[in-house]
């Protein structure tokens, strides 16, 4: 009669979504109902910890007896909740001291077979990374020796200026392309997040600051290249979210394939 009312019970935790109570009361009347509700649970890490509660009461449940019965029904557990969910060495704390290893060499050498797969699997990953590492070496090193070369009369994609005389920063992309710094900002500023919009505004504007500090020419030495460094630093941070690739062959301008030829009110 108390283990239908303790039934009873489990069906209410599973009602109200308390699974580890559940599977708690109901290893104390039905250590099955309680692997099988163990089964049920669709959370990795809930079942794992489900199972390990199933293993540590299966493991005191032995612990009557002699240390062989313990094992059996430690092992037990490992052999219905599966290699996925628990291993050997989870229920270890649960094996009494005097346990020898024979009781459970098949799930030992079980779990030495998996260690030497998962290492075989992470040491041909590792290659992959070394050979990749290598590839990006051999790539930033061409790099650091290709130049593009500019033309004296080249024009700003966007503009039509010439970018010699224009007084202005300009880029010059490995498309052939060259944008006057104003212009390419103007492009790509629709394009940037709010947080990279509320970057590019204060790196402007520290640029501005420092660059008009620097003129002072009664400041010390330290303090000029110290802000001819916090000028470069800001620059090339300036240069990655603004100049990261070609506006005209690059992602943005697939972005605005959608996008009409001309703009509203221009004529045929």
């Amino acid at each position: 009669r108390m283990g239908r009312h303790y039934r009873s019970a489990v069906k209410l935790y599973m009602g109200f979504g308390m699974r580890q109570q559940a599977v708690e009361l109901a290893l104390k009347v039905d250590p099955a109902l309680a692997r099988e509700l163990a089964r049920q649970s669709d959370d990795k890490d809930e079942r794992k910890r489900l199972w390990l509660m199933i293993a540590r009461s299966a493991a005191a449940n032995g612990s009557l007896g002699d240390g062989k019965d313990v094992v059996a029904r430690v092992v037990s557990v490992l052999k219905d909740c599966g290699p996925d969910v628990l291993s050997i060495e989870d229920v270890l704390p649960f094996l009494p001291d005097f346990a020898q290893i024979d009781q459970f060499k098949d799930e030992i050498c079980n779990a030495l077979a998996s260690y030497s797969s998962k290492i075989e699997n992470h040491l041909k990953e590792m290659s992959e990374c070394d050979q990749t590492c290598d590839a990006l070496r051999e790539e930033l090193s061409r790099l650091q020796n290709v130049g593009i070369h500019v033309n004296p009369d080249a024009r700003c994609a966007f503009t039509n200026k010439l970018v010699i005389d224009s007084g202005e920063p300009f880029y010059a992309f490995p498309s052939g392309y060259v944008v006057l710094e104003s212009a390419l900002e103007q492009e790509i500023f629709p394009h940037l997040n709010e947080k990279q919009r509320a970057r590019v505004e204060l790196i402007e504007s520290e640029l501005k600051r420092l660059r008009q500090s620097s003129n002072n020419r009664n400041r010390a030495a330290y303090d000029v290249a110290k802000d001819n460094f916090e000028i470069d630093e800001l620059q090339n941070e300036l240069d990655g979210l603004i100049a990261a690739e070609c506006p005209l062959t690059g992602l943005i301008m697939v972005e605005s394939i959608d996008r009409g030829f001309l703009d509203d009110g221009d004529g045929d």
